[in-house]
């Protein structure tokens, strides 16, 4: 017997489609609905520790960032823009791959870079966590 070369198959459009409704669905729903009058999302962390994570606020800030009031979601989360683009960017990364299109523009991102912005996430998440400093608290 022989065995016969096939070509690589190319990634199904359903998985990025269905992460992207669900996505847009998830979004109106809390740009609609203010998480701040008392929302069934809470962070599993501060839950179970009390401390402020990096992500606390990201849901409330979205609901404000969405409506307009940019300087009220950044008091919520001062990363929500960055967080909010990169799952923009890597979802558009996806859904092109999948979709049989380059992806050039998404180059990876170096290693220094991913431990810089995850050292910058954990100082942040420290420094929020300080007592005295309320204005970085979701």
């Amino acid at each position: 017997m022989t065995a016969t070369l096939t070509s690589p198959q190319r990634p199904s459009l359903a998985a990025p489609m269905a992460v992207g409704c669900c996505l847009a669905a998830g979004t109106a729903y809390v740009v609609a609905d203010d998480p701040s009058d008392g929302g069934f999302l809470p962070c599993p962390f501060r839950t179970l520790t009390g401390l402020w994570c990096p992500g606390c606020g990201v849901t409330r800030a979205t609901h404000h960032l969405f409506r307009g009031d940019i300087v009220q979601a950044l008091r919520f989360n001062a990363f929500v823009v960055v967080i909010l683009a990169s799952l923009a960017a890597v979802w558009l990364g996806w859904t092109l791959h999948a979709a049989g299109r380059s992806v050039r523009w998404a180059a990876r991102i170096p290693v220094w870079a991913q431990v810089a912005a995850g050292a910058v996430l954990f100082a942040f998440a420290v420094v929020r966590n300080v007592p005295g400093i309320d204005g970085l608290r979701g």
